[in-house]
């Protein structure tokens, strides 16, 4: 009965409760009234303002664009509404309106006291507003086109739209008044015919309910009604049958879960766990239900360390009773551990109690491991990488330095610099073969430690006798190279230096810690095989070009200096002199009666006479000097520094060395052999080259008219006139 009562009771006071909301409704709806009509207005007017800006699809221009048009539509408006319209554009110019003989068009609006229109086209927001001309209030809306863009504004009267807001809200609560009624009438026979209909069947239902709610899934209601309740009552076995498959199901999941899942109550105990967790935590789940998780469960840190009281993952959750998820270690009852994710996630219930999550993440680990390592020996490759590109770009700059030295002694100098950098911490020097190929001389060193010997037979290195590296040093049984000096600990090696299939050289390192570092070649092989490689062919390029050079500035018969040779450098001597105030001299000679030579002892005989003319003027001269061969059996030497009388002295001994020679070709005396010498010298006989070989000239032509065998100076004269001086007279 007391069931009954409250199912009429709830009855009641919903049918109640419909009618005290349907009053309520109208009491809002009435209150509301006057705030919507300023919204509704707007949006009639709003209507207005669109349909002024409309476009067909046809291209048509708009209403606004067409002021007849537009007039006629607001008169129609007019004829149908009652209402009074305006239109005006941006600067508040009226374009058209209906009935309103107040306004003319194409006059400003000014009627707006507070400037309502002109404040609404500047920020879009529809303004009520009173005009003291008009006893309606009047609406302005904005007119848009395109959309967000101002063009101008439509004006109407607000009291008509606000009338008509307010019947059709009146018309809306009249309706919600009866319908309220109605629902209050059918709330209460409703609640009767159910009370009839199903108050016999709600206890069974009841008690089902309250089985199920203990956790009684096999629980039943027994119905043979054909009505609502006996399909309420199907519906809830149906309901209890699905809810004990569900839970089967759930705890089939949880039963094959590869997430070791245990339930702890509130103060810690174990409740359930399932056999993931059992094996991980490494004992039977008949042996870890019922005890407290600390006793069968030891947590630590993901470095192995133990967690301070109160924070590990469990305490934390236990204790605030919120979600907590960290890295830990198991460590199981064999002293192996594991790392989990452990994560706890407390229970809704009012004893407390959560819900432990433990997820192996050892593979992940190892794989972890896997990557790092693989990375660690990616940055080694990438390390490498990098001072492999480093390395050939200091050797292509190597090798660009060396390709641009003009000299050996510039591109000796380059190296002595480049292998310190190269080569740090060893000792070496450069040694190049000589023209004659039996002697080996140094030509660069760099380090501290010298091991070898400046100049040495090729055959005492082993790796110019084999054409292949060679290294002796400490522990190794091949044998030192003969120009090493030092018999100590070191190390040493010996690369060739081979280009063009040509042996020009060797490299000679030294190590002086070779004991301690047996290593030491391996880590520099890579590199010391890029710079022997580009130090070879840069010098084979060196030599081959020096090579050429000598062949363009020297004569092959003399080795003597050319002619072209000699006039660039005189040249070059002479403004130098001019700067430094200095004299020189230049003195042209000729073998006399050349050519009888050569028609009685050949043309062989002749070529002997230049070479050792040739080797005399060589051997008198200085390093400053410049011996050429002029042409012919004529010769030149230039003198930088050497006044005249230094000059014609030079010449006459050069002269009386020459007469001595004593030649023989083929067993035959070719006899005394004599020269004739004009000198002529800077500033005496001119300024410039020219000037200077053709006095020197005619004084070798007086010499060579005077007799020959003797030295002639150039004496300077009146213009158009030039002296000679004879130095010697020739011994008959």
């Amino acid at each position: 009965m007391r069931i009954k009562s409250q199912i009429i009771v709830s009855m009641v006071a919903a049918s109640a409760l419909i009618g005290l909301v349907g009053g309520v409704a109208i009491f809002i709806q009435m209150a509301a009234i006057r705030s919507l009509g300023l919204t509704e207005a707007a949006n009639v007017a709003q209507e207005l303002a669109n349909t002024i800006v409309f476009k067909s699809s046809d291209g048509a221009p708009s209403l606004f664009e067409r002021p007849d048009a537009l007039r006629e539509f607001l008169e129609h408006q007019h004829h149908g509404l009652r209402r009074d319209f305006l239109v005006v554009d941006r600067n508040k110019i009226l374009l058209a309106h209906a009935s309103d003989e107040d306004h003319n068009i194409g006059d400003k609006f000014d009627h707006d006291p507070g400037n309502e229109v002109g404040k609404t086209l500047e920020d879009g927001v529809p303004r009520r507003f009173n005009d003291p001309h008009e006893i309606d209030d009047l609406l302005v809306v904005p007119i848009e086109h395109p959309e967000d863009t101002i063009i101008g504004a439509v004006l109407l009267e607000y009291d008509p739209l606000l009338g008509d807001a307010e019947r059709r809200t009146s018309n809306m609560l009249w309706l919600v008044g009866l319908n309220a009624a109605a629902a209050m009438l059918v709330a209460a026979g409703f609640a009767a015919a159910l009370l009839r209909r199903f108050g016999s069947g709600l206890s069974d239902l009841t008690k089902g309910m309250e089985a199920l709610a203990k956790g009684d899934a096999m629980t039943r209601i027994t119905h043979t009604r054909k009505d609502e309740f006996g399909q309420l009552a199907h519906g809830f076995n149906t309901m209890a049958a699905e809810l004990e498959s569900a839970r089967a199901h759930i705890e089939d999941i949880v039963d094959t879960a590869a997430e070791g899942i245990a339930v702890l109550d509130g103060d810690g105990r174990i409740a359930s766990v399932n056999p993931a967790a059992a094996l991980m935590i490494g004992r039977r789940a008949d042996k870890i239900v019922g005890q407290e998780w600390r006793s069968v469960m030891t947590m630590r840190d993901p470095r192995g360390g133990e967690f301070a009281a109160g924070t590990s993952p469990v305490e934390l959750a236990l204790t605030s009773g919120r979600q907590h998820q960290s890295e830990v270690r198991l460590t199981k009852w064999d002293g192996s551990h594991l790392p989990v994710i452990a994560s706890c996630s407390p229970l809704s219930k009012s004893d407390g109690g959560l819900v432990l999550t433990l997820n192996d993440i050892s593979e992940l680990r190892r794989a972890e491991g896997v990557v790092n390592e693989r990375a660690d020996q990616l940055a080694v490759l990438n390390r490498e990488l990098h001072e492999k590109s480093e390395t050939t770009s200091r050797l292509v700059k190597l090798g660009e330095l060396l390709q641009a030295c003009v000299t050996f002694p510039e591109a000796f100098s380059v190296v002595g610099t480049a292998m310190a950098e190269f080569l740090g911490g060893l000792s070496g020097t450069v040694h190049l073969t000589s023209a004659s190929r039996n002697l080996v001389e140094e030509v660069a060193h760099w380090g501290s430690v010298r091991s070898s010997a400046t100049q040495f037979a090729p055959e005492d290195c082993w790796a110019l006798r084999r054409g292949q590296e060679h290294v002796a040093g400490p522990g190794m049984l091949s044998p030192r190279c003969a120009h090493i000096t030092e018999n100590g600990g070191k190390g040493y090696v010996c690369m060739p230096l081979a280009a063009q299939g040509e042996t020009l050289g060797i490299l000679h390192l030294c190590e002086p810690n070779a004991a301690d570092k047996p290593q030491w070649l391996a880590e520099r092989q890579q590199i010391l095989r890029g710079v022997v490689d580009t130090l070879a062919l840069a010098l084979a390029n060196l030599r081959l070009r020096e090579t050429l050079r000598q062949q363009s500035i020297r004569d092959p018969n003399t080795g003597l200096f050319n002619r072209r040779y000699l006039e660039e450098t005189s040249s070059r001597e002479l403004r130098r002199m001019e700067r430094s105030a200095q004299p020189l001299v230049i003195m042209m000679l000729d073998v006399d009666h050349f050519k009888q030579f050569n028609d009685t002892f050949g043309h062989e005989a002749g070529d002997l006479v230049l070479k050792q003319v040739a080797a005399t003027l060589i051997e008198h001269a200085r390093d400053s000097d410049v011996v050429s061969r002029y042409g012919g059996e004529e010769f030149a030497l230039v003198m930088p520094g050497c006044s005249l009388e230094e000059g014609a002295e030079r010449a006459e001994t050069l002269r009386q060395a020459i007469r001595q020679l004593h030649l023989a070709h083929r067993g035959r005396t070719l006899g005394t052999v004599t020269v004739s010498f004009g000198v002529a010298a800077y500033p005496e006989h001119g300024a410039s080259w020219a000037e200077l070989t053709n006095a020197a000239d005619h004084a070798l032509y007086e010499a060579k008219g005077e007799g020959r065998d003797r030295v002639i100076v150039a004496r300077s004269s009146a213009p158009g006139e030039r002296q000679f001086q004879l130095v010697t007279s020739p011994q008959k």
